[in-house]
Parts: C-alpha cells; structure tokens; sequence
C-alpha cells in the first residue's frame, strides 16, 4: 500500500468518522509507522501514543494465565488503541508482544492527537467513544484477572 492508500484506509475507520480527509492526512503525515514481527518487547509501544493496526495484528500474551487463556488482547487491522503515559496495563514484565510477521502499526504521538482534537471536536467525541470501548475492554480483563487471583487465594478443600 502507498500513502494515499493508507489514508483512505484511515479516513474510513469510525475514528475518523466525519472528521475531513485534510486532518486524517495531517495525523498520517505525523504518525511513524512500525513494522516488525515475531515476539518483541513491549517497549516498541512508546507511553504517549495512539497506534492504529495498518495490516496484521498484534496480540499480548499473559504467561501467568493458563495455556489456551494467555492471550489478553487482540488488536488487528483497523483497531485503534492508546497507550497512557504510564505504559498502559499491557506493559507489565507479565506481558509479551507477539505479532504477525506482516504487522504495520501507525503511531500518533498523543501530543499530536490532542492538538488537532482541540480544533476539531467530531474527532474529540470519536475518539472519546474508542476511549468508552477499551475502558469495556479494560474492566472485563480486570474482572478476569481479579477472579484468577481470588481462585489462588481460595483455600483447599479439604
């Protein structure tokens, strides 16, 4: 896929639902793109940053997590997802990146994002509904790791 490409392939992703091709383009053209495969460290997702799945997916690994139950998320082409300035909670020592040998991910800088959401508020409020989404996401893993850890604590019946 060339540039123009990938900018079609944007403009019609929700997040960029009403938002005009001008601004899609201005965040393309401010994005790096990330290709790689195989296992990685999670330290390849920079703290601060949207990241949209161009091509590929990407998926996070719990090793502490029973076989066939490891994989905690799953984010393929056309998700979007943020990591806070934290890391996010998949950047855990926990937590391994495996993706497919084709991945191509974009990366906005959250700076970026935020300034051109202060002039265009139809991309504020799509964002903010991704933002309703992974938060979903995010209790539904907690409430899955929380009854792992009440499962550990539980005494052996006797």
């Amino acid at each position: 896929m060339n540039q123009c490409d990938y900018l079609f392939f944007l403009k019609q992703l929700p997040m960029f639902n009403e938002v005009p091709l001008s601004i899609v383009e201005t965040l393309l053209n401010n994005g790096t793109f990330i290709r790689g495969s195989c296992d990685q460290d999670p330290s390849f997702l920079h703290s601060q940053s949207i990241y949209i799945v161009l091509k590929g997916s990407i998926r996070f690994i719990d090793s502490r997590l029973p076989e066939g139950a490891q994989t905690v998320a799953l984010w393929e082409k056309g998700d979007v997802f943020p990591i806070d300035q934290k890391g996010g909670m998949f950047l855990s020592p926990f937590i391994s990146v495996r993706t497919s040998e084709d991945i191509l991910m974009l990366n906005i800088p959250f700076y970026i994002l935020k300034k051109i959401m202060s002039y265009y508020p139809q991309l504020q409020m799509n964002f903010l509904v991704m933002l309703q989404q992974n938060v979903f996401f995010s209790y539904e893993l907690f409430l899955r790791y929380m009854h792992r850890s009440q499962d550990e604590n539980a005494e052996p019946d006797s």
